[in-house]
């Protein structure tokens, strides 16, 4: 649950238009795309489905569904809410003293539903909410914006409802994190990169960070080919503030569990590009250095290398001037 402070940021961003959750979903068919809200494990559209081409009846640009076509409305990996969905819904949003303005934004201009099939079609309630309900019951649920409270109502074959989709929740998602691929791409220049999650709990960056703080005197040999093939050099104070938000550069515990079973290590990755040793540069070839946060003397930070041809890895400690690259690895929530 998001708590009292949550529910009022929900309530904030429902009046305003903005979406709660970091992505929104685009549907493939249409190319629409939904705001979505996260509310417990899953994410809610905040409007409602449009996708006129599976509708049973589109009136004002609106489009309501029969229940023989509920089980195929939503986009791919998305369902119409189940009873306890909404309910988990409502109590999480529509309670206290701002309920009734909760729940009008949340349901917008409301609609009713239609009676269709038979002679006109004839709107039913057009001041309240109706949305459609996955179970087996054949039932719909009506939020009723007067009063700001719920009720279930049946359901027959020839009544076209409003449908809101639903999904999962996705931790790597919110984190603009293609599941399917797991490439992180980084906001603040659209750099992409490759991610793997380890132990269920973070996620590293499988490649060295290529965002640009200063110059091409952040690449091998101030050649900006060697940005793009190993990425760029960092001072300690760059590497503290070069990760991307919600992303760190790694302490010293969290590179020891990194490495810890090393045959898993992609060594022909790790341990190339060398570093910068003020005007000198280290073997290009077969070293990799990385800084962690931790710093355990004046003017120096703990750093990583890893040793390409020799399978093995060294644990420095560094002048805070010298030029390695960064890993940013994050927490997953």
């Amino acid at each position: 649950m998001l708590g009292y402070l949550g529910r009022l940021v929900v309530a904030l961003l429902m009046v305003t238009g903005v979406s709660f959750a970091a992505n929104d979903y685009s549907d493939s068919r249409d190319n629409r795309v939904y705001r979505v809200i996260r509310t417990g494990p899953l994410n809610w559209f905040t409007g409602n489905l449009s996708y006129k081409e599976g509708a049973s009846l589109v009136v004002r640009n609106r489009a309501f569904y029969a229940p023989k076509v509920w089980d195929k409305a939503c986009p791919e990996n998305t369902r119409i809410p189940s009873w306890q969905d909404w309910e988990v819904l409502i109590k999480d949003q529509f309670i206290g003293a701002r309920k009734k303005q909760n729940m009008r934004s949340f349901v917008g201009a409301p609609a009713g539903f239609y009676e269709i099939g038979v002679g006109e079609n004839k709107q039913v309630g057009p001041e309240v909410g109706y949305f459609a309900v996955s179970d087996a019951q054949n039932r719909a649920i009506m939020l009723d914006l007067n009063r700001g409270m719920y009720s279930e109502i049946p359901v027959t074959d020839n009544m076209a409802l409003t449908v809101r989709c639903v999904g999962d929740y996705d931790p790597l998602e919110e984190m603009n994190i293609s599941r399917n691929k797991m490439v992180f791409t980084d906001p603040r220049d659209g750099k992409k990169y490759k991610v793997e999650l380890r132990d269920s709990t973070k996620v590293w960056m499988k490649q060295n960070l290529r965002y640009n703080l200063t110059s091409a005197k952040q690449c091998f040999l101030e050649d900006s080919v060697f940005c793009k093939r190993h990425g760029r050099f960092y001072t300690y104070d760059e590497a503290l503030k070069a990760c991307p938000k919600g992303w760190h550069l790694p302490n010293d515990g969290e590179w020891r569990d990194y490495q810890k079973d090393q045959s898993k290590l992609d060594w022909d990755n790790l341990g190339r590009g060398g570093c910068r040793d003020w005007d000198e540069y280290c073997d290009e070839s077969n070293t990799g250095h990385y800084w962690s946060s931790t710093s355990v003397e004046k003017n120096t930070g703990r750093a990583w290398e890893f040793r390409r041809q020799a399978r093995s890895i060294n644990r420095t400690d560094e002048s805070v001037q010298k030029g390695l690259y960064v890993r940013c690895v994050a927490d997953v929530k």
